[in-house]
């Protein structure tokens, strides 16, 4: 018996042919994408179908590795029996998002579990899935389930009822006498059927298998009609054999309708390659293979600013204060716990993000992420970030890393200024030549806040451009507007206990290089590098601003007098010049200085103690700025004036042999021009030639020419062959053959055709005596037409008839020597 299976397996096995060629080179893996196309799983536009996506899951055995499509993995831990009935139904799992490829689910739990159907399955995958494999938790296949393909087998048994049949996968001459067969005498124990396979250690076979009715889940051999127990609609599976289970540890495959035929047919192949493989022990085991997702940034494109310019724009508006936002968050799937289990759970990542200018990195600010308060906390806010320089750009680089050590990086763009104004409506365009062209039409312009500068709208046009009647061709039409910004400045001051305001210029009192004792107006210091060289004198006031905005110190050159926490004393110079060198500012602190008659004295009016407070304005200047905004479109002008075809001769004649093929002759009788394309562009030719050949007779033709626009010009003229004229050679022929009448001769001699030497030959011959030859002569020059007012010679003619008088006069001549 075990020589019996071995040899039916051997045979089963070369019969579908998977010999070598199913099994990939050891090491090497045939991919299997949706369409055959790794563009489609990826989901970029070199894909010609459908772009899926790709769930990061792949599935390998025998030698192929399947790409499963996003969504296409489902996980037993997941699903849920809502209503506790022990069953999961189609409501009670995730829908497949793309049902026409295969579905991958994955029971890692302790538990099996049992789908329940109201559709015959077709509710478990939304569209039915007709082929089944089910590997258990060391990767061998235990069952598979085909409903759609055909198998070849054989029938050991005395009949086919479920009762008594037992089949097997046919051998390969069981297969050839099944086809060789004619169709009313096929073998009974011989099908070519849907199949049901499991492995079963018990069967002598090792597998057990069973038809099954096409499209359904139910065995060939029972009618469902007459027996209304479906747990003997199948030889195989106990129960409902439309019911799945899938065991503990064990993964499901089922595939879908763009799996099977010519869309994919590597994926045909691989599915009906499974019953080999299933009886191959050989085979490695099944596997499944995910591979880690990168994390991923929500929440930056909503800081986008400027939704025209491709990427993340972000506006700081001038002189404004900026931070970054935490409402960007971070997150990747973390698919396993720490015991390989699946969780499929999203996790929130910290992430940093690098302020970066002129590709230098100006800091970094870390994001950290509480679990608690679902939030996330800044290390500190932007400092860097000078938003007085208009115009000025930096890049916030967002990174961050799983893990599994992937990292992902985002750059956002940051500009100092204002939104950028925009055009809308700029897209290339397409009109007729000859038609007036509204360059501005469906074309507006706005500040950016959406106040319109649609009226500001400058056009530029090419040299060679009129709008109002435009010629074919390919134009570039520019456009630009501008936009004028204006901020008003803000006062730079000095406000003494609330009360007492001074103004200044930031510009030439703000940590200046100046000498207190020569600069007109209040001054303030914010270092010591511009404030210690500064030279003071009589009558100059140094006043020392603490960090929390109350005078620390003060000092009054007219009278000396040295105001601290501590009271006033007078000093002199020896001390102030002492104290000025020792003087050092902690951050924030600052120094004021004023002197001469008009902002000293107000100064010491404001009669500062320790402790008064003193407010500092840092302000700027208005700012004006003009935008200039370009744009432009491409406007094509179509061509759609046909090109002109003329006939040179409406009574066209060609003699046989002047042209070597039928369309030379048509085309030599046609000129062609375009007003926009050269003649070398122009494509000229022959579509209908009329039954013509160069045979003598009168055809009726028809000429075509397009230009490059495709616009084309027909014309049709009728073309008269006639019987090319005897060369010298055919001429001497005859001659010589001495066949010619008095009347070939004559015609020859109209026609210029006869040599001194060949009228020579007939005197000589005694063919034609010399007076004969001369009559011929005489009469050919006797024939030429007078002309007058009313003649109608033409130019041809005129040249036939002098070359006849001049071959005539030469016959005359050499006969009347001869003689």
């Amino acid at each position: 018996m075990k020589k019996l299976i071995l040899v039916l397996l051997l045979g089963f096995t070369v019969a579908l042919g998977f010999m070598s060629s199913a099994q990939a080179a050891e090491g090497d893996l045939v991919d299997l994408y949706p369409y055959n196309q790794i563009a489609c799983l990826e989901g970029t536009n070199a894909c010609t179908q459908t772009k899926l996506g790709d769930s990061n899951w792949d599935f390998e055995y025998y030698g192929h590795r399947y790409h499963v499509v996003r969504g296409g993995a489902r996980y037993v831990t997941e699903f849920n029996d809502a209503n506790s009935d022990g069953f999961i139904s189609a409501l009670e799992m995730p829908v497949l998002s793309w049902n026409a490829f295969a579905s991958l689910n994955i029971n890692d739990t302790d538990e099996a579990v049992v789908l329940t159907t109201t559709s015959a399955r077709t509710d478990l995958t939304t569209v039915v899935h007709r082929m089944y494999a089910y590997f258990d938790a060391a990767g061998k296949l235990q069952m598979f389930e085909d409903h759609f393909l055909t198998y070849y087998i054989f029938n050991t048994g005395s009949d086919a009822t479920p009762a008594n049949a037992n089949w097997r996968m046919a051998t390969t001459a069981e297969k050839d006498a099944f086809i060789a067969a004619p169709a009313n005498e096929k073998p009974v124990t011989t099908r070519l059927s849907p199949i049901r396979m499991v492995l079963d250690s018990a069967d002598p076979k090792g597998y057990k298998i069973e038809p099954l009715k096409s499209l359904t889940w139910t065995n060939a051999d029972v009618d469902t009609a007459v027996e209304t127990d479906v747990t003997k609609w199948s030889t195989i599976i106990p129960g409902n054999p439309n019911l799945v289970t899938i065991p503990a540890g064990w993964t499901l495959v089922t595939f879908g309708t763009n799996d099977r035929g010519t869309l994919n047919q590597k994926t045909t192949d691989f599915i009906q390659s499974l019953p080999t493989a299933m009886l191959d022990n050989t085979v490695a085991p099944f596997k499944t293979v995910y591979t880690p997702q990168p994390a991923t940034f929500a929440g930056l494109t909503a800081l986008d600013n400027d939704l025209v310019t491709p990427g993340i724009n972000i506006v700081v508006n001038y002189n404004s204060v900026f931070d970054l936002s935490n409402t960007v968050s971070a997150s990747w799937i973390n698919m396993f716990d720490t015991n390989g289990k699946i969780i499929n759970k999203t996790d929130k990542l910290n992430y940093e993000v690098d302020i970066v200018q002129d590709e230098v990195v100006l800091e970094t600010i870390t994001f950290t992420y509480n679990s608690v308060a679902n939030s996330y906390t800044a290390s500190g806010p932007v400092t860097k970030i000078d938003s007085s320089v208009f115009g000025s750009g930096y890049k916030a680089v967002y990174r961050a890393e799983t893990p599994e050590e992937d990292v992902t990086e985002v750059t956002a763009d940051i500009v100092i200024g204002v939104m950028p104004p925009k055009f809308a409506g700029v897209a290339n365009r397409y009109v007729n030549e000859g038609v007036y062209v509204n360059v501005l039409q469906g074309i507006t312009a706005d500040d950016g806040y959406g106040n319109s500068k649609t009226s500001s709208i400058q056009v530029t046009l090419p040299n060679n451009f009129n709008q109002y009647s435009p010629l074919p061709g390919v134009y570039q039409i520019g456009l630009s507007f501008t936009h004028h910004v204006h901020f008003p400045g803000v006062q730079s001051k000095v406000v003494f206990k609330g009360v007492t305001t001074v103004n200044f210029n930031e510009q030439t009192s703000y940590n200046a290089d100046i000498d207190v004792t020569t600069h007109p107006s209040l001054a303030v210091f914010t270092d010591l590098e511009h404030f210690t060289p500064a030279l003071t004198g009589y009558g100059s006031l140094i006043v020392v601003v603490a960090a929390d905005g109350t005078m620390k110190e003060r000092y009054d050159r007219y009278n000396w007098n040295y105001t601290t926490s501590t009271g006033t004393i007078v000093g002199s110079e020896a001390t102030f010049l002492a104290w000025k060198a020792a003087l050092t500012l902690a951050p924030g602190e600052y120094v004021l200085t004023a002197h001469g008659s008009v902002h000293a004295p107000v100064l010491r009016a404001a009669n500062l103690a320790f402790g008064d407070t003193i407010a500092l304005t840092v302000g700027y200047p208005d700012f004006n700025y003009d935008i200039v905004t370009p744009a432009s479109y491409t406007l094509t002008v179509d061509d759609v004036t046909a090109p002109k075809l003329m006939v040179v001769n409406n009574n066209y004649k060609v003699e046989a042999n002047a042209f070597s093929t039928v369309n030379q002759a048509i085309l030599a009788n046609v000129v062609a021009f375009d007003y926009n394309d050269s003649i070398a562009d122009l494509s000229m030719y022959v579509s209908n030639n009329g039954g013509m050949t160069l045979v003598p007779g009168t055809y009726t033709v028809e000429v075509t020419v397009e230009d490059k626009a495709g616009n084309a010009t027909v014309q049709s003229f009728q073309v008269t062959v006639v019987a090319p004229k005897l060369t010298q050679a055919e001429v001497q022929a005859l001659l010589d053959a001495q066949v010619l009448t008095q009347a070939q001769i004559q015609a020859l001699i109209n026609a210029s055709k006869l040599t001194e030497a060949q009228i020579n030959a007939l005197i000589t011959a005694q063919v034609y005596t010399e007076a004969q030859i001369q009559a011929m002569i005489d009469a050919s020059i006797a024939d030429i037409p007078e002309t007058g007012c009313g003649s109608s010679l033409n130019i041809g003619s005129v040249m036939f008839i002098t070359l006849s008088l001049v071959l005539g006069a030469s016959l005359v001549f050499i006969i009347r020597k001869r003689s």
